[in-house]
């Protein structure tokens, strides 16, 4: 597979302690360093897991000082983030990981090219209730999410919020 990712199998559990490590590492350096090292050394062969580790490669160029390094990161993590994609492109999950990433970085820098697409497909999904293996509270979220970058349109928003009304 793509990037240099070995076979592995991850049990659901080991999906959802990820999803809460990343979660944690968003807003501090060194859980975001002690998650990287963790996703670098499985290298995950499924595509959420590979999403994970393409977002946690994207959290080391966040929290990088050299402007290299930062760009290094950046550019590792889209390109993982992008195979994710790739290999499962209707996993609400990963669709968001890349959209959140991508509406964070600055448009200048040409790693935000999949946002609308990511943006109208997460819609469909959603429309569709479609979000794989998370649980509800995490559904809202990420929907809560995607309604406040503001880059849906007023009948999205009305689309999202029916899919968090709904359960």
């Amino acid at each position: 597979m793509a990037v240099g990712f070995k076979a592995a199998r991850h049990s659901p559990e080991d999906i959802k302690q990820v999803r809460e490590e990343f979660y944690v590492a968003v807003n501090n350096p060194a859980a975001a360093d002690k998650f990287y090292d963790k996703l670098n050394g499985l290298k995950p062969a499924e595509p959420v897991l590979m999403a994970y580790y393409g977002s946690a490669q994207a959290l080391k160029a966040r929290y990088a000082w050299n402007p290299y390094k930062k760009l290094s990161y950046l550019k590792q993590g889209s390109k993982t983030l992008s195979a994710a994609v790739k290999a499962n492109p209707d996993n609400f999950e990963i669709r968001f990981l890349r959209f959140s990433l991508q509406h964070f970085v600055p448009a200048f820098l040409g790693y935000s090219k999949e946002l609308e697409e990511d943006r109208r497909q997460l819609i469909a999904l959603a429309v569709k209730r479609q979000f794989g293996s998370m649980d509800r509270l995490l559904i809202n979220h990420l929907l809560e999410f995607m309604i406040d970058t503001k880059r849906c349109t007023a009948e999205e928003i009305t689309l999202l919020k029916k899919a968090m009304a709904d359960g």
